[in-house]
Parts: C-alpha cells; sequence; structure tokens
C-alpha cells in the first residue's frame, strides 16, 4: 500500500460538520478522504429540506439548506478531498503501518473498497434515517408520486392542492413556505396541540384566521386514495366523525427514526444513540473522533454552528495522530497563501 493511497484524516460523513471538519484539515495541511452513504453531500441538509430557510448560521439573515450546502463544500473542495459517496462504511481496524516507522494506521472498511487513514473523524449525523410513514399500507404506492416525506424542490407543489400531515417544527415550517406556491395548504394532526416554535404557532394560527390555510384538529388519516396518483384522504376525530379531503400531493411529517447502524459495532463508547466524547472530541479509541450530532459531550447544543466547532477542534486533536511529535500550532486563514488576495 503506497503512502499516496494513506490519508491523514477520513471523515464518515459529508454533512455540514463533515464538510467544515475537511476546510479545516485542509486548513493544515491534512490529506483528507470523506465517505458518505448518500449520493450527494450535505446531509441532511440537501436530503430532507433543501428548500428551507435556515436563520441560525453566523453571517447570513437567512440561507435555504441547500446554498449553505453548496458553500460548504465549496469552502472545503478548495484543498481537494478525496470525496467517496454512495459508499457505506461498515467497519474501522487498528492496523500496524509496514511502509516506513511504524505507526497505527486505520483499516477503513466500506460496501466498496478499503482505505487507510492515520485518524477517524465521525461526522454521521443522526445515522441512517428513515422517515415515519402512516403505517396504512395504500401508501406505499404514492411514495416518490404524490406521497412525500421531505420537499426537494418547492416549485413541484405549485397550483396543487397539498395537505400536510404533522404537529413539529417541520410540518408547521413547510405550511408557511408553501402557501404561495401550492393552490391550497391543509395541515391535519391528530392533536389540539402543536410540537413547534411558539412564534412559528402563532403564525399559522393568523393564517388560518385569514383564510390563507386549512386547520383541521384532532384528526388522523383512516385512508389514502387516487390512481397513478393521490386524489384524496379521508380523515377521522375521537368520535368517529370521518371526512374528506382532495388533494394532489400529501406531505408526511411525522419524523424521522435514526439508526446507527454498523457504527454501533466500532467499539465506540454509545449512549442514546450518540457517540460519547471529551471536549477535545476524543472516543473512547486512540484515533477516533466524532463530531456534529452524533457526538455527545455535557452541555453539548445540536445546532449547526456547534458542529463547526467540534469539527475545528477534532482536526487540532486528530493533529498528533497524523504528524507525532510535531508542535501543534493553530492556523487562521488570513496566514494561508491560498487565500491571499492576487494582485
Amino acid at each position: 500500500m503506497s503512502d499516496e493511497s494513506i490519508k491523514d484524516i477520513t471523515i464518515i460523513g459529508a454533512g455540514p460538520s463533515g464538510l467544515f471538519t475537511a476546510f479545516e484539515a485542509g486548513m493544515h495541511e491534512a490529506s483528507v478522504r470523506i465517505i458518505d452513504s448518500l449520493p450527494e453531500s450535505g446531509g441532511q441538509l440537501s436530503a430532507l429540506y433543501p428548500e428551507k430557510y435556515i436563520f441560525d448560521v453566523p453571517g447570513f439573515t437567512r440561507i435555504t439548506a441547500k446554498d449553505l450546502a453548496r458553500n460548504l463544500f465549496g469552502q472545503a473542495n478548495q484543498f481537494s478531498p478525496e470525496l467517496r459517496l454512495n459508499e457505506t462504511v461498515v467497519s474501522i481496524v487498528d492496523k500496524i503501518s509496514s511502509e516506513g516507522p511504524a505507526q497505527t494506521l486505520f483499516e477503513v472498511s466500506t460496501d466498496k473498497g478499503v482505505y487507510l487513514s492515520k485518524a477517524i473523524i465521525i461526522a454521521a449525523g443522526l445515522g441512517a434515517f428513515k422517515p415515519r410513514s402512516l403505517g396504512l399500507p395504500e401508501v406505499g404506492r404514492f411514495e416518490g408520486n404524490s406521497v412525500h416525506y421531505f420537499i426537494r424542490e418547492k416549485e413541484y407543489f405549485k397550483g396543487k392542492d397539498v395537505i400536510i400531515v404533522g404537529g413539529g417544527d417541520s410540518a408547521l415550517d413547510w405550511v408557511i413556505n408553501l402557501i404561495d406556491t401550492a393552490r391550497g395548504v391543509t395541515l391535519v394532526h391528530r392533536k389540539d396541540t402543536f410540537r413547534a416554535h411558539p412564534n412559528t404557532i402563532q403564525q399559522i394560527g393568523e393564517l388560518a384566521k385569514r383564510g390563507r390555510i386549512k386547520i383541521l384538529t384532532p384528526f388522523e388519516v383512516k385512508e389514502v386514495y387516487g390512481d397513478e396518483a393521490i386524489k384524496g384522504i379521508r380523515i377521522i376525530d375521537g368520535t368517529g366523525k370521518e371526512a374528506d379531503l382532495r388533494a394532489d400531493a400529501l406531505l408526511l411529517m411525522l419524523g424521522f427514526t435514526s439508526d446507527l447502524g454498523p457504527i454501533e459495532k466500532w467499539g465506540l463508547d454509545i449512549d442514546d444513540s450518540r457517540i460519547k466524547v471529551n471536549l477535545n472530541m476524543e472516543t473512547n479509541r486512540k484515533g477516533v473522533f466524532a463530531v456534529g450530532d452524533i457526538a455527545n459531550y455535557p452541555g453539548k447544543l445540536k445546532l449547526i454552528l456547534t458542529g463547526f466547532s467540534d469539527g475545528a477542534r477534532a482536526v487540532k486533536s486528530a493533529l498528533p495522530y497524523i504528524r507525532p511529535g510535531d508542535k501543534v500550532r493553530h492556523v487562521h486563514s488570513t496566514s494561508l497563501k491560498i487565500f491571499s488576495k492576487t494582485s
């Protein structure tokens, strides 16, 4: 195995935390390989809510998730990391280098290949996530056609009657985001109360009063019907009262279940589906670090910006494994030639 095939850092996950970690690694002149099971970088930003606005990223009053993902990739790509998408990491095994000075390497096995790395940073987010469905057998034949679990292109719903099922932030946010695109928006929830930000709840209440949207609670979906595409749904309340609603599209915003999958077998200290780390982002395995939503430490806030900080800490902590004996120095972007202005 030649040195060219050994990367300084392998980052597992190409979501926002993983991409910014790759940028930080590049700042420290570390070679990087990023591996992600999804077909594109960006993690949840690209896969779940690309059209949704994000308001709590420093430097932006608001930015769509897809634009943030694109910007983060562009930022990381300045250092040309190796990016492997549609590839799932199966195992991480310690291996002693047989070339040059003895050094512990990691053999990273995926469903498509085997790679060597001096350090590992896990940025796997929530792991593999799967949307919750209604539990109705007929829903499956409409999935990807007129039943959706997330929105990739808002314009797809232009001029359509849309029913959104759910009572959390995502459901209510999309009610607000689609009112100027869809012909009509109806929100159906099984309870009278919502699990969303108070300002958002107040906003949809005002929209309902003005006739911009319909809110039907407490109702559950009893049936979904149509031909090639959905035509409507039947809802029922606790008293047995039923109603039929016309629909061109059904959005099921019922949350997601997450599964760490192979990560649970990597010998890591895991609690409540998250990897325990210290404030240096170190796991219980030397040379293996975790950042972003999957990392758990006292006082952790599950925010995108927190993942950025995690990434910077993890890279600094990984440097002794990459260059044993070298003094670890903090790097400022203003001191790097790659960012200097050219005349």
